[in-house]
């Protein structure tokens, strides 16, 4: 756990040097996946402290609510490193699950503000930061030209796009509505 939150932390504060030594070093798809499920789960860990505790929203609406969104993040994770290969034929899949995983890292962290439900707008500037690690990324790693760049970060906000719809129409939902409540 130690090594995840200082990875995490390595990726905010040095993120050209950290992107180096990821990108060309072996990292174990075991600790790819505990990196996820962990800074996956921060969000709908303090949504459920938020919404359930401090807003008096019911369990259950709460509980699929924080479900969903752990889930969706989990499968965007899939989906942009799934695309990002075969976008691109050079990069190998576990280089793709790097990018996907670790490129993240600013909106899961930015999560934090889930525990106080008013403060979730504030949460943009983690989204705008894993779009500057994928930028440095792609292009100061890998070498890619801007259109490939564009292209890929348009790809990845409209996949966040979708994970944010879906999870809020889910618990919008009229039919939701009458099953949790």
């Amino acid at each position: 756990m130690k090594d995840i939150f200082r990875l995490a932390f390595s990726l905010l504060f040095s993120p050209r040097e950290t992107w180096q030594r990821l990108l060309y070093s072996k990292v174990t798809k075991r600790f790819i996946f505990s990196y996820v499920f962990t800074l996956a789960s921060i969000g709908p860990v303090l949504s459920f402290f938020s919404m359930y505790i401090l807003e008096n929203i019911s369990l259950q609406k709460t509980l699929v609510y924080c479900v969903v969104t752990f889930v969706l993040d989990i499968l965007s994770v899939y989906i942009y490193g799934v695309l990002i290969k075969s976008f691109d034929r050079g990069i190998n899949y576990e280089t793709a699950l790097k990018i996907s995983a670790f490129g993240s890292t600013g909106i899961w962290l930015s999560d934090i503000v889930d525990i106080y439900q008013y403060l979730r707008p504030l949460s943009i500037f983690g989204f705008f930061y894993s779009m500057y690690l994928m930028y440095i990324v792609f292009r100061e790693i890998l070498k890619k030209d801007f259109r490939y760049i564009i292209f890929m970060l348009a790809v990845f906000s409209v996949l966040y796009g979708l994970n944010s719809l879906i999870a809020e129409s889910i618990v919008q939902n009229p039919i939701i509505k009458k099953v949790v409540v």
